[in-house]
């Protein structure tokens, strides 16, 4: 059985079983699927949640997964797991404090750098482009290309949006004492751009705006947008 599987046949579970069971973000990357913050089964038939750890399915088993095969990068940090995200052979793990670079061109996956203060509080507040992985919270807006994090509020060493404007941007009424909203950001793949909306709710209190990242020119633009097109601009 195990020659055949991989998995020792002492495992009861092979996979999220039953309706309490799940994931709440996943990516398949070199043929093997990554889901962070599981509901499992663990060795004793008992349903546990892992909040900081990620499992890993066997090569083309996209639907198999153990505690056995868990990715644990820091354990019991009092942070959760997000979203994750896939880029040249690098894991994005995205928690709500922090985010984690995770090489997986190997077996045995190696941490390679923690990025403090650039986690993300919603699962839209991260996006795949062509240039690599962007994300916004409410200190900036970044983007991973591979190689490096950019601060996308920076440009040659100098800010081109003030931390004031940025902060003010993403509160309920425009000001410092305001409540903060909760931001989702997008790419345009025809037009190159970034679209950064102030809030995802659903709250009828709410007038979203928005700021439009050009990344030829890498340049900023402010606007507005209504409660009603923002999610199908987002998606085009």
């Amino acid at each position: 059985y195990e020659d055949e599987t991989g998995y020792d046949s002492s495992i009861g579970t092979v996979g999220f079983d039953g309706s309490t069971s799940g994931f709440k973000t996943a990516v398949v990357a070199n043929r093997i699927a990554y889901v962070g913050h599981p509901r499992i089964k663990d060795w004793k038939g008992d349903m546990q949640t892992y909040g900081d750890a990620i499992l890993k399915s066997g090569v083309g088993k996209f639907d198999s997964f153990t505690v056995a095969r868990r990715i644990v990068t820091e354990t019991r940090d009092g942070d959760e797991i997000v979203k994750l995200e896939e880029y040249a052979d690098r894991l994005l793990i995205f928690k709500k404090k922090k985010m984690q670079l995770l090489n997986i061109s190997q077996e045995l996956e190696i941490l390679e750098d923690t990025f403090l203060h650039k986690g993300v509080s919603h699962p839209a507040a991260t996006c795949k482009t062509d240039y690599g992985v962007a994300w916004v919270n409410e200190l900036g807006c970044y983007l991973y290309d591979g190689k490096q994090v950019h601060n996308l509020l920076e440009k040659k060493g100098r800010q081109i949006i003030k931390e004031s404007d940025w902060d003010k941007f993403l509160r309920h009424d425009d000001t410092l004492t305001g409540t903060r909203l909760v931001p989702m950001i997008g790419y345009l793949p025809k037009k190159r751009q970034l679209i950064v909306i102030s809030d995802i709710t659903n709250n009828d209190t709410v007038s979203p705006s928005m700021f439009l990242y050009d990344m030829v020119t890498q340049s900023w633009t402010r606007g507005s947008t209504d409660g009603t097109n923002r999610i199908i601009d987002v998606a085009k």
